[in-house]
């Protein structure tokens, strides 16, 4: 499954089995040493707060009549310090004495603390003289006048209950029914009362349940690690419902998977010590599977009027519900609801007004398309915006490119596109009516510039007039003004997400962090109208250019036909000599959600998708590349996989970027070309290996789905459509598994609820009835893509690269406690 957001969470590191095969003849090897490895492990996304400093400004705007923010800034060694900047002017100040915190500080808890390693990176103002943080176990608040600072219990809110606007109610999820509760805990009381086994309100899917539990993310205690449940899917997610602003009501969806059909899993090593192995089965629906999990959307009265259900037809769950990622909203008077649905198949969008007080709806817009309709990106907040007149912005890609378009609120008719031209939307920044405009991040804005860099612009709501507001040619960031409700959590930098925008509440100035790679990040301060005020941050890569001297490169080439331009990074090891030759491999994610190669410096570096330099650091090159039918770019270049993902993200474009590279580069070895990968990865991987087999001599192969018969219903039926001829058959990987010439190893973990063993053992069992030689090795207890989240399998893998492809031995030994992934 894909990675959402390049969101990869660690899992908690396990035991390992491996079956390997014997290796084949080779080269005499060059010597190895242990410092290779070492030096691979600086790149690991772990490593990176140690060689590169403020590559990330989160600003937390404050209150009062001017606009200011403060951040958290790295000093480096543990040091950092907090920063105020008054946006009118870009003055920077310090925003409390440090000294008089530490020494409060010190006084009332167990250990000294220093002014400089303050240990907390936000804070919230309370009245002028004082802040209060989370540390050290406790909250505290501590005058910045005089040392004194008190500390109590760190409120746990539950991760089960959603508490109401007005803070009076709890609501949550008891026996597949919503319940209330007042705060003072003296009330209880069940809104719905009809829920019966796997038709219940105000829950995910099981299957989003089992996607979570396979990868650890998105948490409600916003931890990385997840301990397997009984069953796996029983994720402790806050309910899925939305309060009214008002507190009178709440939206919640009923979910029916009672005719669903059940996948299961075995723990073959379980934790609690006992020998016998443990089965868990839920409900998940594969592609062109009869059912599919549909929702209800129902509204509840918590005065005790009743709850009544949506008119409009149940909408398909193909695995997290609208609530969970803003397809479904209340407006700001409480008095409407508004729902953005797929079909199944995803070739029809629409939005449905609803009357909270009656349930009544009416179809506002709907649209249809040949392939699949976005929203915007996967898994993300859907661009669609209702102003205060009720009329509609709307993203659409129905000119081949993403573009933004105004309809009336009360006739549903279109009103005028805001937006035109060759380029398209990637998200929407900021609204504002009080200014008239709207303020967006636009990919291919510039015919000249690589299509991957976001450029800031302003859309005049009058006329769609448009201004850009960034002028560099690089990446450019602003931190939106919505996220995904499944983001929504705090972080360390960010107590409160709403007031860690990029734009000033005011709208009057935004924070804009631009990047290439070959420019490490660089925050400024703008106004609204793109006018630079002032520098706020450079990011400090000295540390990492002292041990990588030479940085990624970003490339263009040529696609396999001959005409479509492609991007991409190369990446060379630190001690890289043009005088030698190297290996290549292909660190590859074929999306189509997402695209791989990162346009920035750090991003680049410490790669979080397939620690790419990591790999490089073994002694070779890496590339990674974006394929035709991955997303980023036109509607056209995005649906070159549509019906398609047989092509695993267009393997014809590597092999031709593979050999141009090779061309322009002599001392890449094209008689030495890998390919590794995770999750679609490892796919493309294994996929490469057997459609190419002259081209790729060595893959490692994680946690592929294999066989998209045998996978999420979402991703199939989205990207490969509707069962037609031999669309799914071809991209079946145990179909093509006689192929194999090169060397090849598959992972997985034993307990991946996104991508089900079922995949790996599959091609395992082709690659055996064709009497090939593989490699294998599965990861006892650990969940999706061992690659990124296992020393051990990490290891493995470059072990693996280094004997096979590099033909260097590996160490002997290696101390995997030195691999901070994540």
């Amino acid at each position: 499954m894909p990675y959402f957001v390049n969101r990869i969470p660690q899992l908690a590191l396990s035991l390992a089995l491996a079956l390997a095969a014997v290796p084949s003849a080779r080269a005499e090897p060059a010597a190895s040493t242990e410092t290779t490895y070492d030096r691979a492990v600086r790149f690991l996304p772990g490593q990176r707060s140690a060689y590169v400093l403020n590559d990330a400004v989160t600003p937390h705007w404050r209150a009062g009549r001017n606009d200011r923010f403060t951040y958290h800034r790295d000093l480096g060694d543990g040091r950092s310090e907090f920063v105020e900047v008054d946006a009118a002017t870009g003055r920077r100040t310090s925003p409390f004495p440090a000294d008089v915190i530490a020494r409060g500080l010190s006084a009332s808890s167990p250990k000294p603390v220093e002014a400089d390693k303050l240990p907390f990176a936000d804070y919230d103002e309370v009245g002028r003289d004082a802040i209060t943080f989370d540390a050290l176990g406790k909250t505290w608040t501590c005058s910045i006048v005089k040392p004194s600072c008190d500390g109590g219990p760190t409120p746990v809110p539950s991760p089960t209950e959603a508490p109401s606007p007005d803070g009076k109610w709890f609501a949550y999820v008891q026996d597949g029914n919503i319940w209330i509760r007042s705060a003072d805990g003296k009330t209880k009381t069940a809104l719905t009362h009809d829920a019966v086994p796997h038709y219940g309100y105000g829950q995910e899917t099981e299957a989003f349940r089992g996607y979570l539990a396979a990868s650890g993310v998105m948490s409600p205690t916003n931890t990385t690690t997840f301990v397997f449940q009984n069953p796996p899917p029983s994720v402790p997610l806050p309910p899925s419902l939305a309060w009214s602003p008002d507190s009178r009501r709440i939206l919640t969806q009923k979910v029916d998977e009672r005719d669903v059909r059940e996948l299961s899993i075995t723990q073959w090593a379980p934790t609690d010590g006992s020998q016998r192995p443990i089965t868990w089965s839920w409900k998940s629906a594969m592609p062109m599977d009869p059912a599919i999990p549909m929702m209800e959307y129902w509204i509840l009265d918590i005065d005790g009027k009743g709850a009544r259900k949506a008119s409009v037809a149940p909408v398909p769950d193909m695995l997290y519900t609208s609530l969970a990622v803003g397809e479904a909203w209340w407006s700001p008077d409480s008095a409407t609801i508004y729902l953005a649905s797929r079909t199944r198949y995803a070739k029809s969008k629409s939005l449905d007004v609803i009357d909270a007080a009656t349930g009544a709806a009416r179809r506002l817009i709907e649209e249809s398309g040949k392939t699949y309709v976005d929203f915007g990106d996967l898994g993300m907040r859907p661009m669609i915006r209702v102003l205060s007149n009720g009329d509609v912005i709307w993203f659409s890609e129905r000119t081949g490119y993403g573009q933004l378009y105004l309809y009336d609120g009360k006739t549903g008719q279109l009103k005028r596109a805001l937006t035109h031209g060759d380029w398209t939307v990637r998200e929407i920044l900021d609204v504002n009516e009080a200014r008239g405009d709207i303020v967006v991040s636009a990919n291919e804005l510039t015919p000249a510039s690589d299509p991957y860099y976001r450029t800031i612009a302003r859309i005049r709501l009058s006329d769609g007039r448009l201004t850009r507001l960034s002028s560099e040619d690089a990446d450019h960031g602003v931190l939106a003004a919505e996220a995904p409700p499944l983001l929504e959590r705090p972080t360390p930098t960010a107590r409160h997400l709403d007031q860690s925008r990029g734009f000033s509440p005011s709208g009057r100035y935004f924070v804009d962090s631009f990047q290439r790679t070959d420019l490490a990040v660089k925050t400024v301060l703008r106004r609204a109208d793109g006018q630079f005020i002032a520098d706020v941050e450079q990011a400090d890569i000295s540390r990492l250019k002292a041990v990588l001297p030479v940085l990624p490169e970003r490339f263009t080439v040529l696609a396999a036909d001959g005409k479509t331009t492609l991007y991409g990074n190369i990446l060379r090891p630190s001690n890289f000599d043009p005088a030698k030759r190297y290996a290549i491999a292909d660190s590859i994610y074929p999306g189509p959600q997402s695209h791989r190669s990162n346009p920035g410096l750090v991003g680049a570096v410490f790669d979080r998708g397939g620690y790419a330099q990591s790999f490089a650091e073994l002694g070779m090159i890496v590339i990674t590349v974006d394929g035709r039918g991955s997303q980023g770019r036109s509607k056209a270049f995005h649906d070159g996989s549509y019906a398609g993902l047989s092509q695993a993200g267009h393997l014809d474009d590597h092999v031709a970027a593979i050999r141009q590279l090779a061309a322009r580069y002599p001392y890449i070895d094209l008689d030495r070309v890998g390919i590794y990968g995770g999750s679609g990865g490892g796919y493309a991987t294994a996929h490469a290996m057997f459609t190419f087999p002259d081209v790729f001599k060595v893959g490692v192969s994680d946690a592929g789905n294999h066989d998209q018969r045998g996978y999420l219903a979402l991703w199939g039926e989205t990207y490969n459509g509707p069962e037609k001829d031999r669309n799914y058959l071809d991209a079946a990987n145990p179909t093509l598994a006689a192929n194999l010439k090169g060397k090849l190893l598959l992972m997985h973990g034993d307990m991946d609820t996104n991508v089900l063993p079922l995949h790996t053992l599959q091609v395992v069992d082709a690659l055996i009835k064709a009497n090939k030689t593989f490699d294998m090795l599965i990861i006892p207890n650990s969940g999706h893509t061992t690659l990124v989240n296992s020393p051990y399998a990490l290891r493995r893998a470059w072990d693996y690269m280094s004997e096979n492809l590099i033909h260097t031995p590996p160490p002997e030994t290696f101390d995997l406690s030195k691999m901070k992934l994540h």
